[in-house]
């Protein structure tokens, strides 16, 4: 018989994993593997655990996209190369929402069993695995700052109401960005770097403007306000996904060096991501390949 190595985060989203764990396990026996579970206790530990999964025949993880950047992480870390089951149980799975991935567990379990690889890219920071988005400035901090009680509790209402208390503290950071050919330099609000087309859970991207594995990334620059009626538009253009306001930039790109005298903090995937005022950003094209119909 198979073997299935299932890696769960046990805090993740409403802990729902906590009451299902024996509905996935059934699944994936009738499915003719014989699972194991292993749940995770710290941040990383998924990344140790998956790193340690070659001896597998299916490797699946379920809780929110931060617990699938460890487990990706991980087996890139490895060099695993094998298929991964996802099945999203996060606040918000934006990653998930854009690649289709169904956030019911027999949806998305039906989808691991019966259905096929589909390669993604995935980006790298510093070397750092990302696979959904690199964001600095505005909500920046409330991506790791608010309690993950309230985020279990309010979904993306938390990161609302804590990006709220945060706007007073909210300054523009100056950047200069090479990007292939072409230089953005000034003060911007935020400096989104994506391969999704879900951000924050409420902004979506049409598949006009993104794909997941054609080896890009999406980069949104909005520069600091000069009217309010500017900073209107912005609300404008985020909400509707038509960045084409003034201030506003949004290109596809395969790499980007940045820099900034600002050691303001960047998200990657939701968590913390500091650095020393140098960034060079890549994608990996096609590096892991997830199991879905």
């Amino acid at each position: 018989m198979k073997k299935a190595l299932l890696i769960a985060n046990p805090k993740s989203g409403k802990q729902k994993i906590q009451t299902e764990l024996f509905t996935i396990v059934e699944k994936l026996s009738s499915a003719g593997y014989t699972p194991t579970v292993a749940l995770t206790a710290h941040r990383g530990h998924a990344t140790e655990l998956a790193a340690q999964a070659g001896e597998y025949d299916l490797l699946v993880c379920t809780g929110g996209d931060g617990t699938l950047n460890e487990v990706i992480s991980g087996v890139l870390a490895a060099r695993i190369d094998k298929p991964i089951g996802y099945i999203p149980l996060g606040s918000t799975n934006d990653f998930a929402a854009s690649l289709g991935i169904p956030s019911e567990i027999d949806a998305a379990l039906d989808g691991i069993v019966n259905g096929t690889p589909r390669p993604i890219d995935v980006g790298s920071f510093n070397g750092r695995v990302f696979m959904d988005v690199g964001l600095l400035g505005i909500f920046s901090r409330t991506c790791y700052e608010t309690p993950q009680d309230m985020k279990n509790t309010l979904g993306f209402l938390a990161y609302v109401l804590e990006g709220i208390r945060e706007v007073p503290t909210v300054h523009p950071i100056p950047l200069r960005i090479e990007a292939g050919d072409r230089v953005y330099e000034g003060e911007y609000l935020a400096c989104v770097v994506s391969n999704s087309r879900k951000l924050g859970g409420v902004v979506s991207l049409g598949e006009d403007l993104v794909d997941l594995s054609d080896g890009l990334f999406e980069l949104l620059l909005v520069e600091r306000e000069k009217t309010p009626m500017q900073l209107h538009g912005y609300v404008k253009a985020l909400r509707t996904a038509d960045f084409r306001a003034e201030g506003m930039t949004f290109v596809s790109v395969p790499s980007l060096k940045i820099s900034s005298s600002d050691r303001e903090p960047w998200t990657l995937d939701g968590e913390r991501a500091d650095w020393p005022g140098q960034a060079d950003i890549r994608v990996i094209p096609h590096a892991v390949s997830l199991l879905m119909k």
